[in-house]
């Protein structure tokens, strides 16, 4: 990779660090969620020991991993696509972060992993609790072994989101990240520069495996004109 990120002669940009009461705020919310999701995957593991339909797991996890990565490119087109820096409330906090990566994508490597967007593990946090609430996966429902396989690996997805736009900014990322690279499971270098060669296109940032096709059936474009077709 081979990104430009500031001038060469410029000093180098250093990230402000958040408050504390905000990293104490994140820190409870991701072990709130991180511990949830280890609970339903050990439920899902029990149920396993005495369930003919483990086959259900692997595919509904698949498909919850594919919808957090279709979520995170929906979020991006939004906030790439609508409102400005400028809007009230929401433009400070949601738009400019979006936008200003156009104009920095380093900047996203200088972060800490709490200081950047923990959003993802705060909207985990209500389904996860039900689940737990629940106590679901239950050994004779196969909607529930589905449903808990299926949170799994949107859970999984959304945490990571961040983490692995990051380190497809990085030049040199941790040995593992690059082999979960090279393997496709998580999101890649070069796979994601088509977004910044073209803003309009490679919208999703989990894995990135739905930018060929939401790209090839213009998915984005259509859906921009039937929300502008509600705003008039």
């Amino acid at each position: 990779m081979t990104e430009v990120d500031e001038m060469p002669n410029a000093e180098p940009w250093v990230a402000t660090p958040q408050p504390i009461a905000i990293t104490c705020v994140k820190y409870a919310g991701v072990a709130a969620s991180s511990l949830l999701v280890l609970v339903l995957i050990e439920r899902i593991g029990s149920v396993l020991l005495d369930s003919t339909r483990a086959w259900l797991v692997l595919p509904a996890s698949l498909l919850g991993y594919l919808l957090a990565d279709l979520l995170s490119g929906t979020v991006h087109w939004f906030c790439d696509t609508f409102f400005e820096s400028s809007t009230p409330f929401i433009g400070k906090v949601i738009i400019q972060p979006f936008r200003d990566h156009h104009v920095h994508p380093q900047r996203i490597t200088c972060y800490r992993f709490i200081e950047q967007d923990t959003t993802n593990f705060f909207m985990m946090l209500p389904p996860l609790a039900i689940a737990f609430w629940l106590e679901a996966p239950r050994l004779e429902s196969a909607h529930a072994l589905f449903w808990c396989s299926l949170l799994t690996g949107l859970s999984i997805g959304s945490f990571g989101t961040n983490l692995f736009h990051k380190w497809a900014h990085m030049g040199r990322p941790p040995t593992i990240v690059r082999w979960l690279q090279r393997g496709g499971l998580i999101l890649e270098s070069a796979r994601h520069q088509r977004h910044h060669r073209d803003h309009g296109k490679a919208f999703c940032v989990t894995s990135g495996w739905l930018n060929p096709l939401l790209d090839a059936i213009r998915f984005f474009p259509h859906l921009e004109r039937i929300v502008r077709f509600f705003q008039r």
